[in-house]
């Protein structure tokens, strides 16, 4: 499935980060950028600690997707973290999304 960033209206690429909104797919960085133009200067400090908060967890995210393994309970393991990490991705893209 291709997703293209609502920002640049550029696709997303495999390995890209990206997130999702209320709006759709969007690449981390038009999503920052974006928002650092709409918020007051008090919160550009609180935006760039999300900001690297996001960025770690979808490097995390990466690392895992890109895991492979044949063994039945590592597999389990590694889709148990993938899932953590999507709903503590998406939950930053919330506080990011609604500053």
């Amino acid at each position: 499935m291709e997703y293209i960033c609502y920002l640049c209206n550029k696709a997303i690429r495999t390995g890209e980060k990206f997130t999702f909104t209320k709006e759709g797919s969007v690449h981390l960085d038009c999503f920052v950028s974006d928002k650092r133009k709409k918020i007051s200067d008090e919160n550009v400090e609180y935006l760039r600690n999300l900001a690297l908060i996001l960025d770690y967890e979808m490097t995390y995210l990466i690392e895992l997707l890109s895991l492979k393994t044949g063994d039945k309970e590592s597999s389990r393991l590694i889709k148990s973290r993938i899932t953590a990490i999507e709903k503590e991705g998406g939950d930053t893209t919330n506080l990011i999304y609604n500053l």
